[in-house]
């Protein structure tokens, strides 16, 4: 009785702790032909839209001249619709120290996005009144090559909104802002201070605020 009670301990630790991170962070889970629509699933299982037909917009490697950041899929920020790509990650734990890290690229040139980082509070709903924003910047990057990104957050320990929201792009708001290679989580691993000198990538460090 007590080895299957610490064998269920062990398995409920392992799922706790494999949630503490983006789900799909690299988009690879999304099988695109040159580009292709999905309807967004339920947030705290992988990525979530607030457009009003619910749509991605995912890309295949190379599609247009475009190469993937990683792998061979990833995101345009908006679809049909200007709106907010996000996750809502659980398992964070109270005042740990949380690595972030995306990968951002234009498409007909400069393009400017806006990413959120939000604990939602006790009630664990977006805008329940209680949320802390615990980073938020903008970040701009050219079509010529993808800009990645990194920073570090402490966590207040509820379930927390990782956000994405075009600000800018050059092609319209339902073109442009591609996001790759994305990571939320104690086990993320960003780069050296020399490796982030070596690829020009801006690393920046939240302040917590409440809203």
């Amino acid at each position: 009785m007590i080895k299957k009670l610490f064998a269920l301990i062990a398995v409920l630790t392992i799922s706790f702790t494999a949630k503490a991170d983006l789900v799909n962070g690299g988009f690879e889970d999304y099988q695109a032909w040159g580009y292709s629509f999905y309807q967004g699933s339920n947030p705290t299982v992988n990525w979530a839209t607030t457009a009003p037909d619910n749509t991605l917009e995912i890309w295949e490697n190379g599609f247009l001249g475009v190469p993937a950041y990683e792998g061979n899929s990833f995101a345009e920020l908006n679809a049909n619709y200007a709106s907010t790509l996000y996750q809502d990650v659980n398992g964070l734990g109270d005042n740990n120290q949380i690595n972030w890290k995306f990968a951002h690229r234009g498409r007909d040139g400069t393009d400017t996005m806006r990413l959120t980082i939000t604990d939602l509070g006790w009630d664990q709903v977006y805008g329940g009144g209680n949320d802390t924003v615990l980073f938020q910047g903008e970040f701009s990057d050219t079509n010529t090559a993808w800009g990645l990104h990194v920073g570090t957050v402490t966590s207040i320990g509820n379930l927390t909104r990782f956000a994405f929201e075009s600000v800018n792009a050059v092609g319209g708001n339902t073109q442009g802002n591609f996001i790759d290679g994305c990571g939320f989580g104690q086990n993320v691993v960003i780069p050296s201070p020399g490796s982030l000198a070596i690829l020009a990538i801006s690393g920046i460090f939240a302040k917590r605020r409440r809203r």
